[in-house]
């Protein structure tokens, strides 16, 4: 199991999600669900991406500062087999 942070802001009335420790993880919603949704979605694909690829999934840096955020929530994945994570949002 690993555990990204997701960081979120509001700008113009638009919902940004990234996942920094993994950059191509990012995605946008007009509400809050809308946007967690959608990059939960974007870092189970993106993972999964990677370990079809062959290679290491990014390791999380659990200290990096978002004084900028909105909100921030972990996203952790789980490994399903070698090839497929789950991904689910914790408090």
């Amino acid at each position: 199991m690993i555990s990204y942070q997701v960081v979120y802001k509001l700008h113009t009335g638009t919902f940004f999600a990234e996942v920094p420790d993994f950059p191509e993880s990012s995605s946008q919603g007009a509400s809050l669900s809308e946007a967690r949704q959608a990059v939960v979605l974007s870092l189970k694909s993106a993972a999964e991406r990677k370990l079809r690829r062959g290679e290491v999934l990014p390791i999380p840096d659990p200290h990096r500062a978002r004084p900028e955020a909105y909100l921030v929530e972990s996203v952790m994945l789980l490994p399903l087999d070698g090839e497929r994570v789950e991904a689910r949002v914790t408090a």
